[in-house]
């Protein structure tokens, strides 16, 4: 089930999740720390088997090629190529959902062998970003606009279309509200805030002596996630690649913020993302300046926009984004499994240069 943005959290956290993917605000554990307090250990992991079916994993990569996985499964990434097309795609087990990162080729073609797919493996959403001279040729074949990351291809527009294989997977029950807190929100006027830190608060892009730290923050403030993140060689890997990560720590070392930027090299951009915050340390603007800090990163490398999925429900989240002058581009309809049940997510995006 969906949950209410309406019903009010007891404690809630500042964070947000990736698409692979989405933005969250987490509940707390219900182990959660007092307000006052930075845990110093991983929290426990519950000891019940979840419902995500995740031991042994049986997947249908291409027509002939079935895998079995075993241990906790997320995603596979994974390249179809064949006379009349190329598909590169993530079978994205844990949101039950496919994801296009780059195609070419015959399009009824390629939208046969992404149905013939999503079949196989019981997913109901394709989800692709297609160009402007690309995307409406997809409408025909069942799929609809969601909504724009502008700027996203080296400064040209990407057009996020998503096909759905069930009547759950296409109907949110919490749209009018989520339109109603996006109408509000932007009925005011950006919010300036100075960047500054707390007093013995330091600021710096993550190393790898921060994966530890890294672990800790993560894993309290996520009872779930759709993207390993309390695994701490997935974080080693990431960092590796082309994945950037910002820390704020307190003054006796800890991290008690952090955020990260997804680099796309090709197309010059990347998503903001993984950010958290304990809620000791919420209302201090600490995002605020990861955030800016991971452009300023990006900038560097040469990146021409920033973009974010941010989870629909969550006021503070978007709020950041607004205020940071990010544009309000579209609500993607049950896009990401968190705490339990599919959110939908909305899109921001940002010209950096």
């Amino acid at each position: 089930m969906i949950k209410d943005p309406l019903t009010p959290i007891e404690t809630p956290q500042q964070a947000l999740d990736a698409d692979g993917s989405a933005n969250q605000t987490a509940e707390v554990p219900t182990e959660a720390p007092s307000p006052d307090e930075i845990p110093q250990d991983i929290a426990p992991a519950s000891t019940e088997p979840s419902d995500k079916e995740m031991g042994v994993v049986e997947l249908t990569l291409d027509k002939g090629v079935d895998v079995r996985a075993y241990g906790k499964v997320y995603a596979l990434d994974y390249t179809i190529q064949e006379d009349g097309c190329e598909i590169d795609l993530t079978i994205d087990y844990y949101n039950r959902r496919l994801k296009v990162l780059n195609f070419e080729g015959d399009l009824n073609l390629i939208c046969r062998r992404l149905d013939y797919l999503a079949t196989k493996n019981q997913f109901d959403k394709i989800f692709i970003k297609a160009t402007a001279q690309e995307w409406q040729g997809f409408l025909a074949h069942g799929y609809m606009l969601e909504g724009i990351i502008l700027h996203y291809f080296s400064g040209e527009n990407a057009y996020v279309v998503s096909r759905f294989l069930s009547r759950d997977r296409i109907t949110s029950p919490t749209l009018l509200e989520e339109s109603a807190l996006i109408q509000e929100l932007m009925s005011r006027p950006r919010a300036e805030r100075p960047l500054d830190l707390p007093e013995g608060y330091t600021l710096a892009i993550a190393t790898e002596d921060d994966i530890p730290g890294l672990v800790i923050l993560y894993s309290h403030v996520f009872a779930s996630y759709p993207s390993p993140l309390t695994m701490p060689d997935y974080l080693l890997s990431t960092m590796r690649r082309n994945l950037v990560y910002a820390v704020i720590k307190d003054p006796e070392g800890n991290i008690v913020s952090a955020a990260s930027a997804d680099l796309d090299v090709k197309h010059s951009n990347a998503e903001m993302t993984d950010c958290a915050t304990f809620s000791a340390e919420r209302g201090k603007g600490l995002m605020r300046i990861l955030l800016v800090r991971l452009e300023q990163e990006l900038m560097r490398r040469g990146g021409r926009c920033a973009y974010t999925l941010a989870r629909a429900n969550a006021p503070g989240m978007n709020k950041v984004f607004y205020d940071l002058t990010y544009e309000y581009c579209g609500r993607l309809i049950n896009n990401c499994d968190i705490s339990g049940g599919f959110e939908d997510i909305n899109i921001w995006s940002k010209k950096l240069s």
